[in-house]
């Protein structure tokens, strides 16, 4: 396999990990908010 086919692929895996975990963080801080919103209504 190239040099430049493995650097582009590990490039694409690193974006689509780094995405995943962006999108956990901000499920996670929604989810946090939502929890604290209604412990603070109740």
């Amino acid at each position: 396999m190239p040099l430049s086919q493995t650097g582009s692929y590990t490039h694409t895996y690193i974006g689509v990990t780094y995405q995943c975990k962006r999108i956990q963080c901000s499920l996670t801080r929604t989810n946090i908010s939502e929890s604290y919103v209604m412990t603070y209504v109740s």
